[in-house]
This record gives structure tokens, C-alpha cells and sequence, in this order.
């Protein structure tokens, strides 16, 4: 039988990053979202509007809409395409989870489970890729002098659905905080003794979703020991294989990644870093962003960039070193987004000279190199493994390839001048691991293989 040959969206990186661009908003701004044209929606005041920000015509559009504060919550996301985003607005004169829809510039309200609280009924924080999926948070109850809410999802076909928490006879909130691209599995927190825990919920094919569960440490351990269970879930690839969350007590604070296959990846910590929250996930795992909290009460936030193939560094390191830009006189404070293609960043730093905040977006991948060339610059077949590896190049030179496992270790490498090496399965365990392969060029390119 033939071997169809598979692609891999997969991440370019090298010293010459001439087109990648660092680019400011000298306007107090609070990034939320960032489309995977570059575009970036926020806010500038507590309980908005919302804005959208696209850096590359230096455009800033107001889009109504009600921003977190003032007793709102809510965040403005991006679909994948940029068309729709969620968030908060009015509805019937109170805050309401909305849809916002670009092209016609309208809010619709989604509903909400029935409960009020200064005048808000639910709130938007996640919108699936292909936009037909909004999830957030919804009061449940408000009844006896206590209030308590309860994650929520919409979408066109089912209208609004309670997610539900596990711990509803002691009322303990929940909430949603983002959605895979087809609305298959959402994910957020369950409250239960603090801090927030991760929660996931999958969609139940008979309509609404099962049951939330926890993210564990030991996946034989306990679901019920605070120790073993993985703090907040904030975001979640595209495919939804991998989740990222809030590093807690129960894994020293580190920010962290998850699949079912690997189980939780601890992606470390910086010099002086407090604890650590992962804000953006790419498509394929191989790309985080967020920031730590500084040690002490006041400390400046400290952003990051993970990858699998360089771990974790500042992400003004990142910059300045690996993209080779110049921040002028901002020094970046935190990676608040990263657009599900791992081509944008999102944040906000300090400017030096004013000493207000600035927002910046920056060019994670060179915007000279197209989709089309990415996926042209590296084959890799079959994945998974079965039998053996084929690594094949679109150019007849010098190559280098180098397999690390999912904490780092070199497993195997190899220099060879022509299009293809082939590796033989006997050579590598079952489990999944990190290719990089280096052209005479000193261009990266990163992949990850799961052999079987």
C-alpha cells in the first residue's frame, strides 16, 4: 500500500527574522484576543468598550460591548478566522455572554441560566476557531445570601448550556474558560476549597457535555487530593490533544501543558519568578506563552516563551536574541495571547521613558515565510511510527536532525547532506517526541513524532 505523505504546520525559527515585526500601541490597552491575521481585541477601561487594535495598518476600532470591571466579567476572543469574537454586552440593559460578528458589527446575547448579580447575568471567555462555540460563566443561584455560578457553553443548534460542577451541594462555582475549534471539549476551573482547579468538560453526543473532570498529576493517584489535581485550565490547541493552565502548590507553581499522552508537562520556571500561567497554546503543543508573578507583592511580571525543542526563556530574551528586534524603550511585562498558529503575541510592558503601559504585538514567525513554504520545508511519514521513520527535505544539502523526548533529552542525532535519513522504530520506545532538523542555513524547524 502507498505511504501518503503527511505535512506538518510546523515552526520556523532562525537568527535572520528580517520581516518579523515588533509593534506598539502607546495607549494603556489590555490585550484578550489575538485572530490568527494579527489582530488584537481588548480594552482600554474598565467595562469597555471593546476595541480591536490591527497593528499592521495601525487601525484601533471601538466594538461596544461591555469589558471586564465594574462587576462585568468577561474576555473579547477571536475565532480562528477573525470573524466572530465572544464577550460580554447588553442585554435587555443587563451584562450578557454575546457573540460579536464582524462583519456586521453587531452583539447577540446568548442567554444565561436565570440568576442575577450587579446586573449581570452571564459573561463570555472563550470562543471555539470555528466561532459556533461560545463558553463562559453564568450565576446558578444567588438564593439564602450566597451566590455561585456555574460554567456555561452556547452554541447555534442547542442555545445554552449548564456545565454543571461537581460539587454542587456545597455550591462551588465553576466556569469555562476556552473551547477546542469544533466545540468538542471545553475547559476552565472548579472551584471547590481554593485555588481554582482544572476542569474539562467533553461533549456529550446526545447534546450539552458530560460531567467536568480533573487534570491529575499521578493519573493512578487520587481525583479528590487537592495535591494531585492541576490548578486552572486557561487554554487549549486547536485539536483540543493539548491543555495549558496556572501553575499551583501541587506542581511548585510552574506553568504547565497537558495531553492524554504525555500527561502533565511542567514547563519550569525563570530567575526570580514567582508562580506561572500559561495564556496561549499553539496548534500542535510545541509553543506556549504567559508570564509569572514576581516573587514579591509589586514585583514586575515576567513573560515567557516555552518551545519544545529551546524549553523555557524571557520572552524579551526571545526577542531580542532569537528574532533579533529591538524593543526600543518598552521592556515586555507579559505574554497575554498567542494566536492558535503560533505566528503572533500579544501583551503588554513597560514604556521606560513615559513609564505608562504600552501594548505590543509581535511577529513570532517572519511574515515573508507563507503557510505554504512552512509546510514545503520538512515531510515526515508515517506518524505515527510503526515501523520505521522517513525525514525527507524539499533540498538536496547538508541537514541535521536531532530527537529529544518530552523532557529534553537527546535521544537520537544526525548530519547528512541529501533529501532523506531514515530511522529505524527498534531505535525508539513508544511515546511521543520532538524532531529538529537544521539546514547549512541555520533555519529550524520543529516537529513532534509519536511512535508507536
Amino acid at each position: 500500500m502507498k505511504k501518503a505523505l503527511l505535512t506538518f504546520a510546523v515552526i520556523i525559527a532562525s537568527h535572520t527574522f528580517t520581516n518579523a515585526q515588533f509593534l506598539i500601541k502607546p495607549v494603556s490597552f489590555s490585550p484578550t484576543g489575538l485572530s490568527n491575521q494579527g489582530n488584537v481585541a481588548g480594552y482600554e477601561a474598565q467595562a469597555g468598550p471593546y476595541t480591536i487594535w490591527k497593528p499592521d495598518s495601525a487601525i484601533t476600532i471601538s466594538i461596544g460591548g461591555l469589558a471586564p470591571g465594574q462587576g462585568i466579567g468577561g474576555q473579547a476572543r477571536f475565532s480562528d478566522d477573525g470573524n466572530f469574537l465572544c464577550g460580554t454586552s447588553h442585554g435587555n440593559q443587563f451584562a450578557e455572554m454575546s457573540r460579536y460578528d464582524v462583519s456586521t458589527g453587531q452583539w447577540t446575547t446568548l442567554g444565561s441560566l436565570g440568576f442575577m448579580i450587579d446586573s449581570t447575568l452571564s459573561g463570555g471567555f472563550g470562543i471555539s476557531g470555528d466561532g459556533n462555540t461560545i463558553v463562559g460563566l453564568s450565576w446558578a443561584d444567588t438564593t439564602g445570601g450566597y451566590a455561585y455560578a456555574h460554567g456555561v457553553a452556547w452554541n447555534p443548534a442547542e442555545g445554552i448550556m449548564d456545565l454543571g460542577s461537581l460539587h454542587d451541594s456545597i455550591q462551588r462555582s465553576t466556569r469555562a474558560n476556552a473551547v477546542s475549534y469544533d466545540g468538542s471539549i471545553v475547559v476552565g476551573w472548579q472551584d471547590y476549597n481554593g485555588p481554582w482547579k482544572s476542569a474539562v468538560w467533553k461533549k456529550n453526543p446526545a447534546g450539552g457535555y458530560y460531567p467536568n473532570e480533573y487534570l491529575l498529576i499521578d493519573t493512578t493517584g487520587s481525583a479528590t487530593d487537592e495535591y494531585n489535581q492541576l490548578g486552572e485550565c486557561s487554554c487549549i490547541s486547536v485539536d483540543g490533544i493539548w491543555i495549558g493552565g496556572y501553575g499551583d502548590y501541587a506542581n511548585n507553581g510552574q506553568p504547565w501543558i497537558w495531553s492524554r499522552p504525555t500527561g502533565v508537562v511542567n514547563l519550569g520556571t525563570l530567575p526570580n519568578a514567582g508562580q506561572g500561567f500559561v495564556s496561549g497554546i499553539n496548534t500542535d503543543g510545541t509553543m506556549a506563552v504567559g508570564w509569572f508573578d514576581g516573587q514579591l507583592w509589586g514585583d514586575p511580571q515576567i513573560p515567557f516563551i516555552w518551545t519544545s525543542a529551546s524549553g523555557i526563556q524571557n520572552l524579551n530574551d526571545y526577542i531580542h536574541n532569537v528574532l533579533g528586534l529591538s524593543t526600543g524603550p518598552v521592556i515586555v511585562n507579559a505574554a497575554g495571547c498567542l494566536s492558535s498558529n503560533g505566528q503572533y503575541i500579544a501583551g503588554y510592558g513597560i514604556d521606560t521613558m513615559s513609564f505608562f503601559y504600552a501594548t505590543y504585538r509581535v511577529n513570532a514567525i517572519p511574515s515573508g515565510v507563507s503557510e505554504l513554504s512552512i509546510l514545503n520545508e520538512m515531510k515526515i511519514y508515517p506518524n505515527p511510527v510503526t515501523s520505521q521513520l522517513t525525514v525527507r527535505f524539499a533540498s538536496d544539502e547538508f541537514h541535521q536532525i536531532k530527537i529529544t523526548d518530552l523532557a529534553g533529552k537527546e535521544i537520537r542525532s544526525a548530519e547528512f547532506t541529501g533529501k532523506q535519513i531514515t530511522i529505524e522504530r527498534e531505535t525508539l520506545n513508544a511515546g511521543i517526541y520532538f524532531l529538529q532538523a537544521t539546514d547549512h542555513q541555520q533555519h529550524i524547524v520543529n516537529a513532534k513524532v509519536i511512535v508507536q
